[in-house]
């Protein structure tokens, strides 16, 4: 399975491609978790 974290600035276009064509990816997206405005030390974190 292929792990990836998306920021707010992703291009949701790549991902809604990706996901089609690698149905088994799992991603976290920071504006599902709550983490949207947040530098990124602190999502990485």
């Amino acid at each position: 399975m292929i792990k990836l974290a998306t920021d707010e600035n992703f291009n949701n276009d790549i991902l809604r491609g990706l996901m089609r064509r690698v149905p088994v990816v799992d991603i976290a997206r920071v504006q599902d978790s709550g983490l949207s405005g947040k530098d990124d030390p602190t999502i990485l974190e």
